[in-house]
């Protein structure tokens, strides 16, 4: 979490849309993702630690996170209501016509950003499986913010919600259970099921649309929302599974695809559960209220998920230009030079000794990182690093998640801030 930072971030004045790929929104939803675990049994599949246990779900965790999430989610998604506006004539008929054209819209779509971007890599297995870790915060423990509806006394709906969950749960086979299923997925490709093994990896995107789950199912005021919210992902996931089952499987030939069969077959069924059950009744007995809450929720749910998966795709780009952001570094290093001596550009001075490892984050500006003495491995993200000695250097390009760790005795290296690389080629 990069504690030493995170003191200095200010998360008062909430996120406007332009800004939730900064810095400091990625350090609050690292804090806030952290914090909605405590609601979640976890339990290690080898020796259980009873201290380690205890302290994880003791009343000071849980105090403190049910005391800070509400603060949190009002920095980071208070933009939605500026960017989302919802008129407020909508009735059952007029959701139905609005849902439904969503609905063919996105059984005509052949391909999505996130499998363009995998299929078009320089490395598609690599951004397979970087993938298939951004699905992972919410596959693993799939239905457990959905199983927060379970409880309470709220008529046909509550039923017909249940269901759905069932269907996740596996139907209390556990081999059948839908994040059971993922973590074949997982194996198969040769990755670690154990939840938040990857967690430096997590990208800001991914961890904004867990968190905007978590606020909606954890929130009860915001059920009206979750109703719009599951009936987007259920209906959306018909289509997009089908076509990231397939990027994934061009990638990795021998990807256990069954958990993406199983969503393409049975979101056909939900996503007609989901409107006929939840939509539909919901309207009927709680009016224009209820449909507002229900479109507004459908639509941040679509433009959260959309923020996510630009997210993946720029991340993508960036390990696939690494070689170019080390050209682009020797392009410039002699302007950047003259202009430090000038005193017009900031500079952080390191060093740093052998297997130091800088946590993965990210700059809100274009960074020149140049080693002056040692070896470093520059992390450009999952799977993908490059070695710059004595010398040497790269263009670290704003919110992209890197990292670093040290691989000779000592390292020095210095951090520029060059703001736009542009500027200077």
């Amino acid at each position: 979490l990069r504690p030493h930072v995170i003191k200095y971030l200010n998360f008062t004045k909430p996120l406007e849309t332009g800004e939730t790929c900064n810095y400091a929104a990625f350090a609050a939803n690292r804090i806030l993702f952290a914090m909605n675990e405590v609601d979640f049994l976890m339990l290690p599949s080898g020796d259980l630690k009873p201290k380690d246990f205890e302290d994880r779900y003791s009343n000071a965790r849980i105090s403190q996170a049910h005391l800070g999430m509400p603060y949190l989610e009002k920095y980071l998604f208070s933009f939605l209501d500026k960017e989302i506006v919802v008129s407020d004539n909508w009735s059952v008929k007029s959701v139905e016509e609005y849902f439904k054209g969503f609905a063919e819209q996105a059984s005509k779509i052949t391909s999505t950003p996130a499998t363009e971007a995998i299929l078009s890599s320089n490395q598609p297995s690599v951004s397979a499986r970087d993938w298939l870790i951004q699905l992972a915060p919410d596959f693993l423990i799939e239905s457990s913010p959905m199983a927060r509806y379970a409880s309470g006394n709220y008529g046909p709906i509550s039923s017909s919600l249940f269901k759905i969950i069932i269907d996740e749960l596996g139907y209390g086979e556990h081999d059948r259970k839908h994040s059971s299923l993922f973590e074949e997925t997982l194996k198969s490709a040769e990755l670690s099921s154990e939840p938040h093994k990857y967690w430096q990896y997590y990208l800001n995107g991914s961890l904004l649309l867990a968190n905007y789950y978590n606020m909606i199912t954890r929130n009860r005021r915001y059920f009206f929302r979750y109703i719009g919210a599951i009936y987007q992902a259920e209906t959306g996931f018909i289509r997009t599974c089908a076509l990231w089952r397939d990027a994934l499987k061009s990638a990795l030939p021998s990807l256990d695809v069954r958990y993406f069969d199983e969503h393409c077959h049975i979101d056909i069924d939900h996503s007609r559960m989901a409107f006929d059950s939840l939509v539909k009744v919901a309207i009927e007995a709680y009016g224009n209220y209820a449909a507002q809450e229900i479109v507004r929720g459908f639509e941040e749910a679509r433009f959260v998920s959309e923020i996510a998966e630009k997210d993946f795709v720029a991340q993508v780009k960036w390990k696939d230009e690494s070689t170019l952001n080390t050209t682009r570094y020797k392009q410039i290093w002699p302007a950047v030079q003259a202009a430090y001596k000038a005193g017009e550009v900031d500079i952080g001075p390191l060093d740093e000794p052998r297997n130091e490892l800088s946590i993965t984050h990210s700059h809100d500006g274009d960074e020149l990182c140049h080693v002056s003495e040692g070896t470093m491995e520059f992390l450009n993200g999952f799977q993908h690093s490059t070695i710059l000695k004595k010398d040497e250097g790269i263009i670290i390009q704003r919110n992209r998640l890197h990292g670093a760790l040290i691989q000779s005795e000592n390292c020095k290296y210095e951090i520029y801030s060059i703001k736009d690389v542009y500027r200077w080629l």
